[in-house]
């Protein structure tokens, strides 16, 4: 099954367009990768899947390409000094200072749900039976598939290794010799909702204390990131922080964030 030059262009502007995901020069990858889905969806070449995926309103079609064409590798405690700078410059604080309205954290990218329930479990243990009402945490991300598997918070133990063995006491319940389940109390405090960081339309009026944008820039060119910080920015409380991935920097953008150290960022007060 061949990529024709003209599906490879309808397929990337259909990606760019629709995700600002940028597949210029992921042609292999494409191939590599779409090649047995689309044979196993009964397609004949990928003219015609393209074809079908275009027409589909529903969007789950595209969910399941998004899926397909990004990494969602993830795991609990990922970039662990990400979670000290939440504990020691919001968290704690907060505990002294109560801000009103409470605290509201915003996983912009939340995969498999291992960031947003890695901060619940965070705050539930610094605020303990407060929590909810002290802190609220919104996840969201593009792809159905993995807010399906968030929703469920089962994990398998080697998942959740590197948490701290009290968390897991815990926070999580046992189900069987493989898996643990986050438990109510922690769900509870998490959000999941879909979203796409490349629509224009649907940036709520809420303004978030900390959004986690991590591993997310990649994907995306300069002109589509520049956007996207820009509406990240306006998100944020005035004082507030973006979070992004180890590998990541806004230095080649145009933004008015301040820096505060590698991968973190603050909205001028």
């Amino acid at each position: 099954m061949e990529l024709t030059n003209k599906d490879f262009v309808r397929l990337k502007n259909f990606m760019y367009n629709n995700y600002g995901i940028n597949l210029e020069n992921k042609r292999t990858l494409i191939e590599t990768r779409l090649v047995l889905m689309v044979k196993r969806l009964g397609f004949a070449d990928f003219k015609s899947y393209i074809d079908s995926l275009m027409q589909d309103k529903t969007g789950e079609q595209a969910s399941i390409l998004v899926d397909k064409l990004t990494t969602n590798f993830t795991y609990f405690m990922r970039e662990e000094q990400h979670y000290e700078f939440l504990k020691d410059e919001v968290l704690l604080p907060n505990l002294k200072k109560p801000s009103i309205g409470g605290i509201k954290i915003w996983s912009a990218a939340s995969s498999t749900g291992e960031e947003p329930y890695c901060t619940a479990m965070l705050v539930a243990s610094i605020f303990g039976k407060n929590a909810k009402s002290k802190v609220s945490i919104t996840a969201s991300d593009i792809s159905n598939s993995v807010l399906k598997q968030a929703k469920a918070g089962i994990y398998s133990e080697d998942k959740i290794s590197k948490l701290p063995q009290l968390w897991v006491k815990n926070f999580f319940q046992k189900i069987n010799d493989k898996n643990y389940v986050v438990i109510e109390n922690v769900k509870n405090l998490v959000e999941f909702k879909y979203f796409n960081l490349n629509n224009k339309i649907g940036w709520d009026k809420c303004k978030y204390d900390v959004i986690f944008c991590r591993n997310v820039m990649i994907y995306f060119d300069n002109p589509t990131n520049h956007k996207l910080s820009k509406r990240l920015y306006e998100s944020l409380k005035p004082g507030g922080y973006l979070i992004i991935g180890m590998s990541e920097s806004l230095s080649n953008l145009e933004t008015d964030f301040e820096r505060v150290k590698p991968s973190v960022y603050r909205k001028r007060l």
